[in-house]
């Protein structure tokens, strides 16, 4: 496709790295990682005596794999295609050193998936499909993956600035890629406090939190690797109280294509809910405990029993 760079300063190793992981190959090896955590995982679990949820885990890897056909035409055919028309025909800056292009790659998909995950949960219609990867009553490497099928489609938006900024298309690829795998590992059930890097990353500890039902967790630490977005702008929570994983009110079912819409059914009570079409509408957009007339639904004890009004 594209070089990440142009000039011959940047060889060798380096090099073949970023080219391996903005490729297919970088794809190839997400998928065996998350097949090796999450059987790892599970291994762990085992030896230990623990308790693991098979049905849970079955349902979340099922979910993944009939999302990945999708996701995979949204990430490459639409994201990636995007990308790779926009980058040479639109770029601010002609060129920009490998080093460099990394750096703002990532620096502006973690900003831009903050503020993406924030407006998952303070949408209505954005929270009904991202709620599938909150629906899961266990924290492990099996959850990671679970998401909603559209999701490759409604992340192809969020890449523009970057291709706009000049960040080369392998290049930010590759950024994605080593991101992603982080966003695997730091749903590890297993790893402890990890001291001083609790208050910088999105440590599995951290979203351990981001995924909690307690109301002092809701709605914090939405960061994909950095805190630094969660704490400048007010969204930061410290491990208190154990976490709990799941949803206010805990759905128990493990068939993926029920689960997959959990969400949607979810919505569509609440707009049936209403009479007029403007509040309808809201729902919508309003964030998930906001209510029409001040009836408590599912969402609200969420924020200590205090119902989001009309006006």
């Amino acid at each position: 496709l594209y070089s990440p760079y142009n000039s011959d300063e940047d060889t060798g190793m380096v090099d073949a790295a970023i080219g391996f992981l903005g490729s297919i190959s970088g794809l190839i090896l997400l998928g065996s990682l998350y097949a090796l955590l999450v059987v790892g995982e599970r291994l762990v679990y085992w030896l230990r005596g623990r308790r693991y949820d098979d049905a849970d885990a079955r349902c979340s890897v099922a979910i993944n794999l009939t999302n990945s056909g999708l996701n995979l035409v949204g990430g490459l055919i639409i994201q990636f295609g995007l990308y790779i028309y926009i980058w040479p025909n639109f770029r601010l800056l002609d060129t920009m050193p490998l080093a460099i292009a990394l750096v703002v790659g990532f620096l502006w998909h973690d900003f831009a998936y903050y503020v993406e995950h924030r407006l998952g949960h303070r949408v209505g219609l954005l929270w009904a499909m991202h709620s599938v990867h909150h629906s899961s009553n266990s924290f492990n490497h099996s959850v990671a993956a679970r998401g909603f099928f559209l999701d490759g489609l409604t992340n192809a938006p969020w890449h523009i600035p970057a291709a706009l900024l000049g960040v080369p298309p392998v290049a930010y690829a590759a950024v994605v890629t080593v991101k992603s795998a982080f966003g695997i590992w730091n749903h590890a059930s297993y790893v402890g406090h990890l001291g001083r890097l609790e208050s910088l990353l999105a440590t599995p500890l951290n979203h351990k939190i981001h995924h909690a039902n307690q109301s002092e967790y809701i709605d914090r630490n939405y960061g994909q690797v950095l805190l630094l977005w969660d704490r400048l702008l007010g969204t930061r929570a410290e491990h208190g109280v154990e976490p709990v994983p799941g949803l206010v009110n805990p759905v128990h079912d493990n068939n993926p294509l029920t689960a997959q819409f959990t969400g949607i059914a979810w919505l569509s009570a609440r707009v049936r809910s209403a009479e007029r079409w403007q509040d309808k509408l809201a729902y919508l957009s309003r964030p998930p405990a906001w209510s029409h007339d001040g009836t408590c639904r599912s969402d609200c004890p969420k924020y200590g029993g205090q119902t989001i009004l009309a006006g």
